[in-house]
């Protein structure tokens, strides 16, 4: 999925002719640290409230204060991992979305691209979660997705985690099984190591027979 396909349809563009004053004020509203700034069309940059707070004479305009944009942007084409990177990077609350001409097409916030994040990852779907360990050389995600499929079942989504100090990483896996124990025992036979399941249908019913025993001794 690219960004252009995420692109917010909210307001937030100002015109390099908006006065300070009424800048602010729409950040205020919008609770929004950065606004693209937007003249024809095109794309010119986007202001922050700290540069703007810092100006004394808040009714003149953006154009009139020389205000020095910032020059952080993406492009539609761009895919959504991307959108992550930069607001890890620069710690904005808002980016811009432009195409090749710089022609403003809108923008993306943090809050729309979890929103989106979580549709794509079928977070929303029901299944157990398996956090698998191994060695760099060891992640065949085809012999992981064959183990899976062996206990007819799919793998909804994955992701692979690296540690910088270690040899070894993390692949998490989410099948549409809440029961998963079968498929857990299917990797330890093939020497996996798991780390950590959630969701497990299984887990929950043996933790619920554990407290209604703890509550028949209780209670005797």
């Amino acid at each position: 999925m690219n960004i252009g396909q995420v692109i917010t349809e909210g307001n937030y563009a100002i015109n390099p002719t908006d006065s300070i004053r009424y800048t602010l004020d729409k950040m205020a509203d919008l609770r929004l640290t950065q606004l693209p700034v937007v003249k024809d069309d095109l794309f010119l940059g986007s202001v922050s409230y700290e540069t703007l707070a810092g100006l004394t004479n808040v009714d003149q305009t953006i154009e009139q204060a020389d205000v020095a944009y910032l020059q952080i942007h993406l492009y539609a084409t761009q895919h959504i991992y991307d959108a992550l990177l930069f607001f890890q990077i620069y710690q904005l609350d808002l980016l811009a979305v432009v195409d090749e001409q710089h022609t403003y097409l809108g923008a993306i916030t943090p809050l729309e691209l979890v929103s989106t994040l979580s549709q794509t990852m079928s977070i929303h779907q029901p299944g157990g979660i398996i956090v698998l360990e191994m060695g760099y050389r060891d992640n065949a995600l085809s012999h992981i997705a064959h183990i899976v499929e062996s206990d007819n079942a799919q793998i909804l989504n994955s992701y692979v985690q690296t540690f910088s100090d270690s040899s070894r990483l993390e692949v998490t896996i989410k099948v549409n099984k809440s029961n998963i124990s079968s498929i857990v025992s299917s990797f330890l036979r093939h020497d996996y190591t798991v780390k950590a399941t959630y969701n497990d249908e299984n887990s929950r019913d043996n933790s619920r027979d554990r407290y209604e025993q703890l509550m028949n001794y209780i209670n005797m």
